[in-house]
């Protein structure tokens, strides 16, 4: 590796250029790419066998479904271009990780973002699913309690004193109206959230990459159309789109969902990858990758688009939790089929009163608030700190 002579103009952390790698074609072999379409070649065959061979239920009782099936291929693309570049580059991701853990709020935000993608993909099948009973209905949380004057039939399953009734362990965060732990339903409510936002994500990411370079990366008319494009696209509405397509095609369910705002809500990420973009087709590394005869795939391939990777980060830590929030407000309304187990139906069923007003039941209400309050906070502040690690340029002050 040789490195070019650092100017005013050119950031240090980019002038590092394999002059040995510039004159290949982007279309090379690499082990990667090969591991990458095995993987989807391996998917494509499970999912025609589900579908030809075995589509009531694939292994054991497990139906596997269009949304899971768009989670693994959403997998399949975070490995390969998320964490198997991160393995590769090994010492660029030492310094980065080195860097973010520096930041209190960094690591704050990690822990949580980690916990928050174990819970949801582990949690169920490790802790069980919430089950409907009766007579455990409206428990409340441990170390707090709640006053049952007057109110018929209930019964406590921890510590009485006079009409207070005393929380449990059985039930650490308290139960829903149905007698669900609190608990099972907020880890199924981040299994819910990861599915839908790491599909979407990876769609987001796909299209708004492809379109944002290239509209950047070649200019004039190229431009023009992709731009005008992305206009019209972000006056549709992603939630009208898919109450139309939910209702007369495709279902009210995740898979809708993932889809019709994985399609229709990238144009904003498409515009930063474009400016992005812009400021680094004429930067010295690439004029001078272009001058040693790298094609302009390979140029956007190993120069463009992980220059672009911290502005797509930190887009889409602010998409996922509106993501997060927009399913959980359609359960909400009963216009999600997820609505029972989702935490919008949790949040209804918790507002609504049968024997008790929602001041007797508050845990429903505030376990709810307070899971959302700090996803969308933990998000928010990993792709700032993300943002800084990634490009220190564009670090505020």
């Amino acid at each position: 590796m040789s490195y070019m002579p650092s100017t005013e103009r050119t950031d240090a952390l980019f002038t590092r250029v394999r002059w040995s790698e510039q004159t290949g074609s982007g279309l090379d072999a690499r082990l990667r790419t090969v591991g990458f379409v095995v993987a989807l070649t391996a998917l494509a065959a499970a999912f025609a066998y589900d579908y030809v061979v075995e589509p009531a239920s694939l292994i054991h009782h497990w139906d596997v479904s269009r949304m899971d099936w768009l989670f693994f291929l959403a997998c399949v693309l975070f490995a390969r271009y998320g964490v198997v570049p991160l393995a590769a580059d090994r010492e660029r991701s030492s310094s980065n990780l080195r860097a973010f853990l520096s930041r209190p709020a960094g690591v704050l935000s990690l822990g949580y973002v980690l916990t928050f993608c174990l819970l949801g993909l582990l949690g169920p099948e490790v802790f069980g699913m919430a089950t409907t009973n009766l007579y455990h209905d409206l428990q409340p949380p441990v170390f707090t309690s709640v006053n049952t004057w007057g109110v018929y039939g209930y019964e406590c399953l921890g510590a009485t004193s006079g009409d207070l009734c005393y929380g449990s362990w059985q039930y650490p965060l308290g139960t829903t109206q149905s007698g669900e732990g609190m608990a099972k339903m907020l880890m199924y409510g981040a299994r819910i959230a990861l599915k839908l936002s790491l599909a979407a994500a990876m769609i987001m990411v796909v299209a708004a990459t492809a379109v944002g370079t290239t509209a950047g990366y070649f200019g004039g008319w190229i431009d023009d159309v992709l731009m005008r494009y992305v206009d019209v696209q972000q006056t549709i509405p992603a939630i009208v789109v898919y109450i139309i397509l939910g209702t007369m095609f495709l279902g009210k369910g995740l898979f809708t969902l993932a889809l019709v705002f994985g399609l229709l809500d990238w144009g904003g990420i498409a515009r930063l990858v474009r400016s992005e973009t812009l400021k680094r087709r004429s930067s010295g590394y690439v004029r001078a990758a272009q001058a040693a005869g790298a094609s302009d795939l390979h140029v956007i391939r190993r120069h463009v688009i992980p220059n672009s990777t911290a502005t797509v980060v930190t887009a889409l830590t602010r998409q996922i939790p509106l993501l997060i929030l927009a399913q959980i407000a359609l359960a909400y309304l009963k216009l999600n089929t997820v609505a029972l187990r989702s935490l919008g139906g949790v949040l209804r069923r918790g507002l609504t009163g049968r024997f008790m007003t929602w001041t007797q039941k508050w845990w429903v209400v505030v376990s709810v608030t307070v899971f959302l309050a700090v996803t969308v906070v933990a998000f928010n502040v990993f792709g700032d700190v993300a943002r800084d690690v990634l490009d220190p340029s564009e670090e505020v002050a």
